[in-house]
């Protein structure tokens, strides 16, 4: 995300117009519009990584992923809208009335952090992503170290998080009957090994 634009007053149809015939995407946060910056290659290549992945577990199931290029807003009533780095839809899917290229029901949402987005992905995007009520999993992918992190949402509501950090694990997607390598996540992506903490000595 690059930086804000500032927008003369529109009307809602006038801003989803403007949108839709703009070879740029953007996000629309606050009143403000903000260009979607091209990532970084390693940013680029996880997120084929993931459509390739889940793709190819999800063909013949219901539910199919979708591109960055798919908008979300949160409810019928949200200002906002944002273009996850992927995400999956289970039908029936829902539109908004008078938006029908911003998806309301998301089941599962990817992004895949940077350094200038990552305080926003983990916070204020998550509090408001939190509002979808069919959104059960939310999936943070690092770029700089192999660590993928799941938080699920549970019948009462409240969020497990689940995190993976070696390359032999798989992220289990139970909502969606699928599990997906985390080495497919990276593959072909040099990433550092996670962080450990050094070891301490211990006076005898």
């Amino acid at each position: 995300m690059s930086a804000q634009l500032q927008t003369p007053p529109l009307s809602f149809e006038e801003l989803v117009a403007q949108e839709n015939a703009s070879p740029i995407r953007h996000e629309y946060i606050g009143g403000r519009l903000y260009a979607m910056a091209g990532g970084t290659t390693k940013h680029a290549d996880i997120i084929t990584n993931l459509t390739t992945a889940i793709h190819s577990r999800l063909r013949g199931k219901p539910c199919r992923g979708s591109s960055s290029d798919q908008r979300v807003r949160t409810s019928a009533t949200a200002n906002n809208w944002y273009y996850p780095d992927f995400l999956i839809k289970c039908p029936p899917s829902r539109f908004h009335p008078r938006d029908n290229l911003s998806l309301l029901n998301p089941s599962a949402i990817f992004e895949v952090l940077s350094p200038e987005t990552e305080k926003f992905d983990r916070t204020a995007k998550f509090d408001e992503y939190a509002l979808i009520e069919e959104l059960s999993d939310y999936i943070l992918v690092s770029t700089e170290i192999a660590r993928v992190e799941h938080f699920r949402r549970l019948g009462n509501g409240a969020w497990e998080l689940r995190f993976y950090t070696r390359l032999d694990q798989e992220l289990r997607l139970d909502n969606f009957q699928i599990s997906v390598p985390i080495g497919e996540i990276y593959e072909d992506v040099e990433v550092a090994e996670q962080l450990v903490l050094p070891q301490i000595e211990v006076p005898e």
